[in-house]
């Protein structure tokens, strides 16, 4: 077990860098890289980006970024939850026929003996009651249906689909202005209307992005990117 904070701070000092320059060097908000130094892990948006930014900023060091994350992982384990256990529904007992109240055999018999009296007593002189009048169809009035012209959109969507996800988005590039900066959950979705928008995206394996009906294909990574759509 080691200090991952401290050796990340050697590191960087080794190379004769500030925390300026490994934040020009990584491309990283210089809050998120003092916070790994500091072992603020909470400070990140999630647990994560925790392991991206981390797996970056070494490897940026010319650290072994797989051995960082994986004692990240020792020391943040994530919780066990509980088994959930379902409850079990009792069963219907269907009555057995010999059970059935003495009632219900009263009224049957009731019933038989009364449709026998009425065939013997009304006989065939009783005249069957008229049909009822046929109905008149209602006019159908014709409704001319309205054309509607649909509009395909061209908004910029990103979707999180597979877990959390930073996103960061500037108009017309890097160093453009902010329009949006938030961490979407599993089933958020950003919508930008903007033309020539800068994504970065923390983690990108956990999303879709889409502009209009065109989906934008992200190459196979486990560190954050940029985009331009």
């Amino acid at each position: 077990m080691f200090q991952i904070g401290t050796a990340l701070a050697a590191a960087r000092e080794a190379r004769g860098l500030e925390l300026r320059d490994a934040e020009r060097l990584t491309c990283m908000r210089l809050r998120y890289l003092q916070a790994l130094e500091d072992e603020r892990f909470d400070d990140l948006p999630g647990k994560a980006y925790a392991r991206a930014f981390l797996r970056t900023y070494a490897a940026a060091l010319g650290l072994d970024a797989d051995r960082f994350v994986a004692e990240f992982d020792e020391q943040h384990p994530d919780p066990v939850e509980p088994e959930v256990v379902r409850p079990v529904r009792p069963r219907l007992r269907l009555m057995p026929l010999a059970a059935a109240p003495v009632a219900g055999l009263i009224a049957l018999a009731v019933v038989l003996v009364w449709s026998a009296w009425s065939n013997d007593h009304l006989g065939p002189n009783v005249a069957a009651p008229p049909p009822p009048p046929k109905a008149t169809a209602a006019p159908v009035a014709h409704v001319k249906a309205a054309t509607k012209t649909v509009r395909r959109s061209t908004a910029l969507v990103v979707r999180a689909v597979g877990g959390p996800c930073w996103v960061q988005a500037r108009t017309g590039g890097p160093a453009g202005t902010v329009i949006a900066e938030r961490t979407l959950e599993q089933g958020d979705t950003l919508r930008l209307e903007q033309r020539n928008v800068w994504l970065r995206l923390g983690a990108p394996w956990n999303v879709r992005v889409s502009r209009g009906a065109h989906a934008l294909k992200l190459a196979p990574t486990n560190v954050p990117v940029d985009v331009t759509a």
